[in-house]
């Protein structure tokens, strides 16, 4: 689990179950100590419907706990619960579960305040999961490819942990453009993350950490929810950030909040694509018969930092209704 050491301007506050009380704060406004470390315990909510939480746990303990966590998911459908919450992490730990090497032995993504010693791990159930990310990651390297891009013109960044103002922060895959060393962070244009529908609430969370602890560089964020009962279905949500998006104001800060941050369905206005009036988002179902609301189309712009060339065949990037069945297919019932 390799780390970029970079420095944000932002970072989340949110309570994803009540979105007028969460606490935010703009990315123009300056924290401190006290206020960051209260931003991050919104961003580790201890509140988690489910979650198993622990203090001070030993190595094994959070390894039996973790893989109880994924046997119960993987054995029960009607079990939801990834998340396991734990606080007064003593340094060996937090350099243990926050190293190269996996001390509980099953795939997981971390979220952690080192600081505050306390960190939410989200554990991956089953290889579906994993094989569901890296098969959308396989085909838009493919459709780059197929554009003329040079795979060393961007770089996938699998499980690569970012620092942002109080917690440090996992993606299950992102891309990153290639820059000029001038230009600042590495932070990716892309974050692709995957887990099941009952986590949506945290996930919609995770994307605004994205959004706002990089400064909205970051634009694009793709969100994969698996349903496993009463019919397994797999949800494909988008949430971008375009690249004609007028300079970040705390006006559209808060379109962003509000937008990630309500119930779903009441943040639905006339058109089912646009919630905000500078992000936009869509929804895609697959089954295993069907795949309602594609294609999926991701701005080149957006993705690679910069237009499109003339003369070449470079375009938007779009993952037809064939292309989001074959990388379902994974956690999807065989027909």
């Amino acid at each position: 689990m390799p780390s970029l050491s970079l420095s944000t301007v932002s970072s989340s506050s949110l309570d994803t179950n009540d979105a007028d009380s969460a606490k935010t704060i703009d990315s123009s406004v300056s924290l401190s100590l006290d206020e960051a470390a209260r931003d991050c315990d919104s961003h580790l909510p201890f509140e988690i419907p489910g979650a198993e939480v622990l203090t001070a746990p030993s190595v094994s303990v959070l390894r039996k706990t973790a893989n109880d966590v994924c046997n119960r998911i993987n054995s029960d459908t009607s079990y939801s619960n990834q998340f396991i919450i734990v606080s007064n992490i003593s340094q060996p730990l937090q350099e243990l579960i926050g190293g190269d090497r996996n001390p509980l032995k099953i795939p997981y993504r971390l979220t952690l305040d080192t600081q505050h010693q306390q960190g939410v791990i989200r554990i991956i159930p089953s290889g579906a999961h994993e094989r569901v990310t890296r098969s959308f990651s396989n085909k838009l390297v493919a459709k780059l490819l197929e554009m003329g891009i040079d795979p060393d013109d961007y770089t996938m960044n699998s499980a690569t942990r970012y620092h942002g103002k109080s917690c440090d922060k996992e993606a299950d895959e992102s891309l990153t453009p290639s820059r000029n060393p001038s230009e600042g962070e590495d932070w990716p244009s892309l974050v692709i993350e995957t887990g099941l529908s009952e986590s949506e609430a945290q996930l919609r969370t995770d994307t605004y950490w994205w959004f706002s602890n990089s400064s909205y560089q970051v634009n694009t964020v793709i969100l994969f929810r698996i349903q496993r009962s009463p019919e397994r279905k797999v949800f494909v949500k988008l949430y971008t950030l375009g690249p004609t998006t007028p300079r970040v104001t705390r006006g559209l800060q808060k379109d962003i909040r509000r937008t990630l941050l309500s119930d779903p369905a009441l943040s639905q206005t006339d058109s089912p694509t646009v919630l905000r009036p500078h992000l936009a988002a869509k929804e895609i179902v697959v089954t295993s018969s069907n795949v309602e609301n594609a294609p999926l189309e991701l701005e080149f712009e957006s993705i690679m930092r910069r237009p499109t060339a003339p003369n070449t065949r470079e375009k938007d990037i779009t993952f037809t209704a064939e292309d989001l069945a074959a990388c379902c297919r994974h956690a999807l019932p065989i027909t």
